[in-house]
């Protein structure tokens, strides 16, 4: 039975059983160094920072839905103008239909709380008045200051820059980024 089809030859490699010959042992290696003793287990677990697997640990100023926020100029027309206004961030959700979606893939949106200084008409109680986070300029409050001087300094800077740049740009008849 030298030419049975259903036995099939060794193609070399590893073979099954044996020493494999003088020239064929196991590498030697360098015997590993004793690890250090290793603190009790309790106590390793709570020196240890908590990680979850699989996720990359947040930063303490990410964006969290819930995190209180600041309406430093509502940019809409119309009234009521919330600028001012204490506002609680609800996530990121696509602009179409409104779906949640992870941080860089959607438009922060927020819920207001508390009507600003501006606003001459109070919030009502139960109002579910929200606004998308291209409505306005808005930034996180963690500590529930309000509208700050170096808000208004800075939203007043940046009212002067936007209309020396309307301004530059209607007095050219080409536009100011080809210069």
């Amino acid at each position: 039975m030298e030419n049975d089809p259903r036995r099939r030859r060794s193609r070399g490699g590893r073979r099954r059983g044996g020493t494999g010959g003088p020239d064929r042992g196991r590498p030697t290696r360098t015997p590993a160094e004793p690890k250090p003793p290793q603190p009790a287990r309790g106590l390793a677990r709570r020196d240890r920072p908590q990680r979850r697997r699989g996720i990359a640990a947040r930063s303490p100023d990410e964006l969290r839905p819930g995190a209180p926020c600041l309406i430093v100029m509502d940019c809409r027309e119309g009234e009521p103008d919330r600028t001012g206004a204490a506002a609680v961030f609800e996530g990121f959700f696509d602009l179409e239909t409104g779906d949640p979606r992870r941080a860089g893939f959607g438009v922060p949106r927020l819920r207001i709380v508390r009507a600003g200084p501006a606003s001459p008409t109070p919030l009502e109680p139960h109002s579910m008045e929200r606004l998308w986070g291209f409505e306005c300029w808005w930034r996180p409050d963690p500590v529930n200051a309000g509208l700050t001087d170096a808000d208004r300094i800075e939203v007043e800077q940046s009212k002067r820059l936007l209309r020396g740049l309307i301004r530059d740009s209607r007095r050219s008849p080409r536009p100011a980024l080809a210069r």
